[in-house]
């Protein structure tokens, strides 16, 4: 019994001891073979070694296991020259019928590379179904392993349709005819494998069927066609997407093969389930922030024959889903309104997108009377900028003639994204009409450059024609009124801050439609005593059109003069006629400057309101621009008239009121005396008078009234030296350029010389001359001598 007992530990003994220790040179290892399970021994692949697989006393390179087999190696580290390929064949599977992989470790080939194999083949017209447990598998390059050392391969016939790892969201393989599954596990690593269903189902059309469930979680998967892709050939991948997430599609890396019909080039085939089909270019974008399970499909063309082969088709995608914060924005603009709106993505790597009709865009645009659908996905807020454009027409006088319309646009009610950049409004008016441009704000100034604004706006009048520009402007300054000789006009509100996004809504701009004028522009300015105001020419710092004026209507209060300074003009080479500077006070019309060729340009100083012209010349180098300054001044002269005006008034009350004393204090002293009415004999005269028999002597009114004839004399020869008369423009504050006509303007530029005044009505007292004086006392004299 004790022998045995002996007999059976030594015999265990030795299984386990060549079972699970470490081989050495002549261990002899027992393999028990599985029924329907052959057991490949090979020496790797790349070594030369000595180190042989020995059964019965038999040594070679590789063997061949199909049943319970005795071995030996005669080296010994043999898990470091040979691997072990486990095969099983499954059979010929039924229709509906479901197996299960069950996958059995080897303990003796633990320390051996080694790969579990099995065959599946199904019937003619029937395709294989794998299905992986949950967390799935994942799909990785041709070359590349797992972390866990378990790398599986699914090949149909001589084309690998994957090779995978676990924890991934692949959870469902289909393939057509015989496949084959392998699992390599490295050596030293437990077999850690799950089971597997196996089911046999309807043929497909494609090469291989792959079934994606996105987990419910940020996620990025990568998917690569088999290898190689035979011609014709078909893969086809289904994802399934949980309702919050949407998926974005990135190609990483393709190659396309040498087809016969440039057609059938190589594509990227989507089809959503409520979408038709959409094909994008290998090389092109692909969709992204997609929502909603979805499929995609790959198929190979003819491949052209040549030698050497070129490449085959390969392609490596990527698969991400996210969360996503998305706006979605619908409706229509009424066609009534005619805007043009565009949104723009301004940095185009951005993760923002930016969907017009599903349909992923950098730009879109939208027009009145068209119905839109938007889509913004993680777009922060200053990521997209729109535009907009909107044409205001009036082609009869009768609807807009001399009526103000204020310039706004509001953007609440529409819920397009995006911040709100330019606004374009393109004013056209009758033919043959202007423009006038006023702000109900507080005027506007130049802009000379974009940082001299300070302001939360920036606006740009021009000519629709595009690059004829008047000039840029600021909210509040001294020009208090623009107008052009032009029915078509662009004004653009920039918006330079992003703070105030509601500045367009505010009726920072009216326009109104007049009848022509005569130059090109006219701006009316009102200086202010504070601050320098800067005024430049049409276009600046571009050059003035040729043959183009401009006129300043400039209006100051009568104690002040301004000191109009010329700080930077370009003259060009004219042709004919030469350019012109022109300065003249407006009431009275008086020429304070003129300027005349190749003279130098000097500063000037107007006592008054007054007028500023420039006019261009036709010259084929060269431009003419021009920029002024007028800084205000106390006008002491006048200011020192009106002072002795009041000092002299006050004085000539002050001595009426002495003489009345003086008058009303003799009269009381005076004794009560009768009347005397001396009738026809008149007043008693002295006796000086009496000797004078004469009442009046003979007086040539031709001595008298000389000095009267030679002012006409004078008057005439300064009509003739007086330069070309003014355009019509408005002479007052508040009055129309347009509207007043050139016979009032004249009554009011000459009343003063006539002796009118232009704003009472009254005429004036005739003023008397020394000359006068003296006939009024000869006269006087001759009466009373008799």
């Amino acid at each position: 019994m004790a022998i045995w007992r002996f007999t059976c530990f030594s015999l265990l003994l030795g299984f386990f001891q060549s079972s699970f220790s470490a081989l050495t040179g002549g261990a002899e290892l027992n393999v028990a073979v599985e029924e329907g399970t052959i057991i490949h021994i090979n020496t790797s692949a790349g070594i030369n070694t000595q180190c042989e697989v020995c059964i019965s006393q038999v040594c070679q390179s590789s063997v061949i296991l199909r049943n319970d087999t005795s071995l030996n190696f005669s080296c010994s580290q043999p898990e470091d020259v040979f691997t072990v390929q486990i095969i099983r064949d499954i059979g010929e599977l039924s229709d509906k019928m479901k197996s299960i992989i069950e996958p059995k470790e080897y303990h003796v080939f633990q320390k051996f590379n080694r790969t579990f194999t099995w065959n599946l083949k199904p019937k003619a017209t029937r395709r294989v179904s794998l299905f992986f447990r949950i967390p799935g598998l994942r799909q990785i390059p041709p070359t590349d392993s797992c972390p866990d050392k378990h790398v599986y391969t699914i090949t149909s016939e001589n084309v690998s349709v994957g090779r995978f790892c676990h924890n991934g969201a692949i959870r469902t393989v289909n393939v057509n005819n015989v496949v084959k599954l392998s699992l390599e596990v490295s050596g030293g690593q437990p077999l850690d494998m799950k089971d597997i269903g196996v089911l046999l189902v309807s043929t497909i059309y494609s090469l291989a069927s792959i079934h994606v469930v996105l987990p419910e979680r940020s996620s990025t998967q990568d998917f690569f066609t088999p290898n190689p892709f035979p011609e014709n050939a078909e893969t086809v991948w289904y994802f399934t997407v949980p309702p919050p997430y949407y998926t974005d599609v990135h190609i990483i890396n393709y190659t396309v093969p040498t087809c016969l019909q440039n057609e059938n080039i190589p594509a990227m085939n989507y089809l959503w389930h409520d979408k038709s089909r959409l094909v994008k270019p290998l090389n092109g974008s692909q969709p992204l922030v997609e929502t909603g399970y979805f499929n995609i499909s790959i198929k190979n063309c003819r491949m052209s024959r040549s030698s050497p082969p070129l490449q085959g088709l390969m392609v490596h995608f990527q698969i991400s889903a996210s969360k996503r914060k998305i706006e979605h924005c619908g409706g229509d603009l009424p066609e009534k309104q005619m805007l043009q709106i565009r949104v723009v993505k301004k940095d185009p790597t951005s993760l923002c997108v930016l969907k017009m009709d599903s349909v992923i865009m950098d730009k879109v645009t939208i027009a009145s009377g068209k119905r839109y659908d938007i889509e913004s996905i993680e777009c922060n807020k200053d990521e997209l900028e729109m535009t907009v454009h909107q044409t205001i027409e009036c082609k009869e006088w009768r609807s807009c003639a001399s009526t103000t319309f204020p310039i706004t646009f509001s953007n609440n009610e529409i819920c397009i994204p995006g911040v709100l950049k330019t606004m374009t409004w393109h004013l056209q008016g009758p033919q043959n009409s202007s423009v006038e441009l006023q702000s109900p704000t507080g005027g506007l100034r130049y802009c000379l450059s974009e940082d001299e604004c300070n302001s939360n706006l920036l606006l740009n009048v021009s000519h629709d024609n595009p690059g004829i520009t008047v000039g840029q402007f600021c909210p509040k300054g001294t020009i208090e009124k623009i107008q052009i000789r032009e029915s078509k006009i662009a004004v653009t509100a920039s918006v330079t801050s992003f703070n105030d996004q509601n500045l367009a809504t505010k009726p920072f701009l009216t326009y109104s439609f007049t009848q022509d004028i005569s130059e090109h522009y006219i701006f009316t300015v009102t200086p202010k005593m504070d601050n320098p105001t800067v005024l430049a020419t049409p276009a600046w710092p571009s050059g003035m059109k040729p043959s183009s004026n401009v006129s300043w209507i400039i209006n100051t209060d009568p104690q002040l003069k301004s000191n109009l300074k010329f700080m930077n003009v370009s003259q060009p080479e004219c042709i004919e006629v030469y350019t012109n500077i022109a300065v003249q006070t407006i009431v009275p019309q008086m020429m304070v400057y003129s300027t005349k060729k190749d003279e130098n340009i000097n500063d000037v100083l107007v006592p008054e309101s007054f007028y500023l012209n420039m006019t261009n010349c036709k010259s084929p180098t060269g431009s003419f621009r021009a920029m002024m300054e007028i800084t205000l001044q106390s006008n002491t002269k006048k200011l020192l008239g009106i002072i002795l005006c009041i000092v002299g008034t006050v004085l000539m009350i002050i001595t009426a009121v002495v003489i009345w004393i003086v008058l009303r204090k003799k009269k009381r002293k005076t004794p009560p005396v009768s009347n005397y009415n001396p009738g026809l004999h008149g007043i008693p005269k002295t006796q000086k008078e009496e000797e004078d028999p004469h009442i009046c002597c003979y007086i040539d009114e031709s001595l008298v009234y000389s000095h009267l004839l030679d002012k006409e004399d004078e008057n005439e020869q300064c009509k003739d030296e007086s330069g070309p008369p003014l355009p019509d423009r408005p002479v007052s504050k508040g009055e129309s350029l347009v509207t007043k006509g050139s016979g009032m303007v004249d009554g009011e530029l000459y009343g003063y010389t006539q002796g009118q005044s232009t704003t009472s009505g009254s005429p004036k007292s005739p003023i008397k001359t020394s000359e006068d004086e003296a006939c009024e006392t000869r006269l006087c004299e001759r009466e009373e001598s008799p």
